[in-house]
């Protein structure tokens, strides 16, 4: 059977024919350039997250340096008549101890809950052993050092930490 169609229709048709492959063929290279650019953006925004999230550890880092001196200017002795007039100072590096603690929070960190769970090397550095007559007490953190802290999975610092050792007799 012979095609009677005439000749410029058979050659239109190719042409629609093969102008159709064409558009399809740029579509699936559309789509896939729109696929590529939300991959790119989703990329984006994790590194975005993960350096505002370095930033805010290096931050919260130095803030703890500054919390851990003002902790031990606190925590000092002070006796005598120095007691009475140091009151107002020590009051002045309470509220500022606080402040900090409460900025650091705000980054996003928060301190380690270590005492009286058994020791973990990730959480905690052992700066000593301390001896304990019961047993239940043996390999548990026992004293808590110096706090740590973390944001979210992440160890800022481990607490320093005094670990429970069966005294043997």
């Amino acid at each position: 059977m012979t095609d009677r169609r005439p000749t410029g229709f058979r050659e239109l048709e190719e042409t629609v024919q093969s102008q159709s492959e064409r558009i399809d063929e740029l579509m699936r290279t559309c789509a896939a350039m729109v696929d590529d650019n939300k991959s790119f953006r989703q990329r984006m925004e994790r590194e975005k997250e993960r350096v505002l999230e370095a930033e805010k550890a290096k931050l919260a880092q130095v803030l703890l340096e500054t919390h851990d001196g003002l902790e031990l200017a606190y925590r000092s002795p002070v006796t005598g008549q120095a007691q009475e007039q140091s009151h107002d100072l020590r009051e002045g590096v309470r509220l500022t101890l606080a402040t900090l603690e409460k900025r650091i929070t705000e980054l996003g960190a928060s301190r380690l809950e270590v005492l009286g769970l058994p020791y973990d090397p990730r959480t905690a550095e052992a700066v000593d052993l301390a001896a304990v007559a019961d047993e239940s007490q043996d390999g548990l953190v026992v004293e808590e050092l110096r706090p740590g802290w973390r944001i979210g999975d992440r160890v800022l610092r481990p607490a320093r930490v005094r670990v429970g050792r069966l005294a043997r007799a």
